[in-house]
């Protein structure tokens, strides 16, 4: 997910991209004021978010909230105190008492009702979660929306992940692409070019959350996204069986396939292949199993890079792992590239970076650092690996209890909070920990 800045470019752009020098500084003495005079220290945007009414439109609804206003927040809620915080602290407590959070103490617990209530903020009363409530980030990006709906069926919100899916579905209609990202009111809010991980994100998120809308009032509406998704996915393969270059989520303008376009289509493809129905169901799976032999051949041959071509490795290769899919072939060699890709992504502070040759800043990125966690979360090898992981997110949420979009080199919070998919993946992590 990019920042904007002026001028219709964003700064992925204009600051990926790994100096040998300043990655040298950074591991000797001093490294991190090289950080800080090298790069720009990453703003914040907010302690967290917090539901003032239910009334009037939706964006005068809540509120960011800083340092200065935070005692305006009644405790352990994401409600302002104000008349309407009776009513709404009732909405919250009600929404969260039927969910199936896990375990009854200690960190993992207080993680999970924080991205709940993360999640509830950004999502109550809205046709789609917004990634956050910043102006820039208050979209919903088709890869965090499917994040959120996975994370709303595994907590037992049906309804919840259901108007998810049915909104996307209204959104996208019959259009050939999927967008970056959809404005609420409708539309999109610029002109980011689209992405094909979108059709795989739509398909993963309607195969893992088909138990919570099948036989429901939307169901006709998603099992037309589902077709429409995977017959349109079909045709953005080219002969050799894998995807077309496209942008994916680091939202680049790519020369060369990424994983992080593969890995989604290919989880997609296979979700379509018990969805879709009839002859399909039949194409999608025949792709989806050419795909991944393809993938194998290409990256796995090149050591799992993130770009075809070879180099560094991102965080797309967890992707290929539960829970986006089930019992993968190679699955023994992913969890290997899985560790090496970590090992590259590692930052100072704990937390993990979006790539292996992503700047050399400090800045740790939660959203990849709870998919790390997710997928070490479904292993029992590596289950510890995740406590630990979730455990540092836990550690570096804001002062008002929200899981922000970065950490700075120093462990202080920076980006918008909350981020809804960092809470979406944080949740399902939590969830495949205390299985």
């Amino acid at each position: 997910m990019t920042e904007d800045v002026p001028g219709g470019a964003n700064r992925r752009t204009l600051m990926t991209g790994s100096l040998a020098a300043l990655a040298l500084g950074a591991t000797t003495t001093g490294g991190v004021g090289l950080y800080r005079t090298r790069h720009e220290v990453p703003a914040t945007y907010g302690l967290t978010v917090a539901m003032r009414s239910e009334h009037g439109p939706w964006r005068g609804t809540r509120q960011l909230v800083d340092r200065e206003h935070l005692e305006q927040v009644l405790p352990g809620s994401r409600v302002l105190a104000g008349p309407e915080q009776e009513p709404l602290l009732e909405a919250q407590e009600e929404w969260l008492s039927g969910l199936t959070l896990p375990g009854s103490a200690g960190a993992l617990s207080d993680l999970a009702r924080a991205a709940a209530l993360d999640l509830w903020v950004l999502s109550a009363g809205l046709p789609l979660a917004v990634a956050g409530w910043s102006p820039m980030w208050r979209h919903a990006w088709p890869r965090d929306t499917a994040h959120v709906a996975v994370a709303l069926h595994r907590l037992g919100d049906a309804k919840g992940a259901t108007r998810q899916l049915a909104s996307l579905a209204e959104r996208v209609g019959r259009a050939p692409r999927i967008q970056a990202r959809y404005a609420l009111d409708g539309g999109t809010p610029d002109h980011r070019p689209p992405q094909d991980d979108g059709f795989g994100w739509v398909l993963w998120a309607a195969g893992s959350t088909v138990d919570s809308w099948r036989g429901t009032a939307e169901a006709g509406r998603i099992e037309a996204l589902v077709r429409h998704c995977a017959a349109t996915a079909l045709t953005r393969l080219d002969g050799d069986g894998l995807p077309r270059v496209s942008p994916d989520y680091w939202e680049l303008e790519e020369r060369q396939l990424t994983l992080g376009t593969a890995a989604p289509l290919l989880a997609g493809l296979e979700q379509a292949a018990t969805l879709a129905g009839g002859e399909l169901a039949e194409r999608c799976a025949a792709a989806a199993t050419r795909m991944d032999a393809q993938v194998h051949a290409t990256f796995g041959r090149r050591g799992w890079p993130r770009r075809i071509g070879g180099g560094a490795s991102d965080t797309a290769i967890a992707w290929l792992l539960p829970p986006y899919r089930t019992a993968p072939p190679h699955e023994t060699e992913l969890r290997a590239a899985l560790d090496e890709a970590a090992r590259q992504m590692s930052r100072p502070n704990g937390g993990y970076a979006p790539g292996g040759d992503w700047r050399e800043d400090g800045v740790a990125w939660t959203p990849e650092t709870a998919v790390l966690a997710g997928a070490w979360a479904t292993a029992d090898a590596t289950r510890e690996r995740a406590v630990e992981t979730l455990a540092w997110l836990e550690d570096h949420r804001t002062e008002a209890g929200s899981l922000p979009e970065k950490v700075r080199d120093d462990g202080s919070p920076a980006g918008p909070a909350p981020l809804a998919w960092t809470a979406a993946v944080a949740l399902t992590a939590s969830l495949d920990v205390a299985r």
